[in-house]
């Protein structure tokens, strides 16, 4: 079923069958562009979840009870963020279609599974189980679905994301690929290094959203880092951005890591996976700031501004190359 709206207005399109992390239905918003065959598809943060206290009492996943309808989206002010401005001349994107997917299943929009997960005893305090649907890639098959079928010429799309949306568009991106075979397909991931979780955190988010993760990515469920190396192998002709602090304290504390072992990781993910790639390249600040699609203005360390960076990226021009302090 083809997606039919006004253009150049944000709208809501509800999607029976998808779910949130409380069963309710969502959907995505939706802003297209005449005469355009350019698509983003933009993945939302918020967090993440994957027990009882994380997704009950810590609340550390946006949307998981409440859940995301057309009254959330109408006072979302995630979309007026610099890639959605069309009045802005200087954006890359001004003139692409827009798809907004919300994030309510607490699994970087990339688990399938109804998780039971059992109750707890922390600190005397008693955690009710609590059952969450941690559909995200359930969810987005969906979409890709009926975006496909509305842009059957597409020519280029960027599946992008923050935070959670960014690891979310990563993970995702064989889904995307699929879906549009005779499109150009680029990530454009904002504060998503894809590191490893400390001790066995990988392992219980594996366990407790059934991660999507390809059988031909060989070891990427068990180790993360695996996984940006294998997207810029597999998809030589396909572009790979990601934006990142050296010492994100949002992304640390959920990976459990302290600040300095956090960079190191970085470093290392970027050194061995980005560095010897010939499309894959990032813009990397120092400090524990988080998310950057706020500010296109945003200078590397080499004076070089996050706008005329993603610009180049979105071009494919010569001047796309890897930014950041040494």
């Amino acid at each position: 079923e083809l997606i039919q709206v006004p253009a150049e207005t944000w709208t809501w399109v509800d999607f029976p069958g998808t779910f949130c992390g409380n069963g309710a239905a969502t959907g995505i918003g939706v802003n297209f562009k005449s005469n355009s065959t350019d698509l983003v598809i933009y993945l939302a943060g918020g967090g993440a979840c994957w027990d009882s206290l994380t997704c009950g009492p810590l609340n550390t996943a946006v949307n998981i009870n409440s859940g995301y309808t057309a009254t959330s989206f109408a006072s979302d002010t995630t979309v007026q963020a610099p890639p959605f401005q069309r009045a802005a001349s200087t954006n890359p994107f001004r003139d692409m279609n827009y798809a907004y997917v919300p994030y309510c299943t607490g699994d970087v929009h990339s688990g399938d599974a109804v998780t039971a997960h059992p109750g707890t005893v922390v600190l005397g305090q008693t955690v009710p189980a609590k059952t969450v649907h941690h559909r995200g890639a359930h969810n987005l098959r969906l979409f890709l679905a009926r975006l496909a079928a509305t842009f059957p010429n597409a020519t280029r799309v960027f599946i992008s994301g923050s935070s959670a949306g960014a690891f979310g568009a990563q993970f995702n991106y064989p889904l995307v690929a699929d879906a549009f075979p005779n499109a150009e397909v680029h990530v454009y991931a904002d504060c998503g290094q894809l590191i490893n979780p400390s001790g066995t955190l990988g392992a219980t988010w594996n366990a407790a959203w059934n991660l999507d993760v390809p059988a031909n990515c060989a070891g990427c469920a068990a180790d993360f880092s695996l996984f940006p190396g294998y997207l810029s192998e597999t998809y030589p002709s396909s572009r790979f951005a990601l934006l990142a602090y050296t010492q994100d304290n949002t992304l640390r504390q959920f990976f459990g890591f302290q600040p300095a072992d956090f960079e190191t990781q970085t470093r290392a993910l970027l050194s061995d996976a980005y560095v010897p790639s010939t499309n894959a390249r990032y813009f990397l600040l120092a400090g524990q700031d988080h998310v950057m699609l706020g500010n296109f203005n945003t200078l590397s360390s080499q004076g070089v501004s996050l706008l005329d960076w993603t610009t180049a990226f979105v071009n494919g021009t010569g001047a796309w190359s890897s930014v950041g302090p040494p």
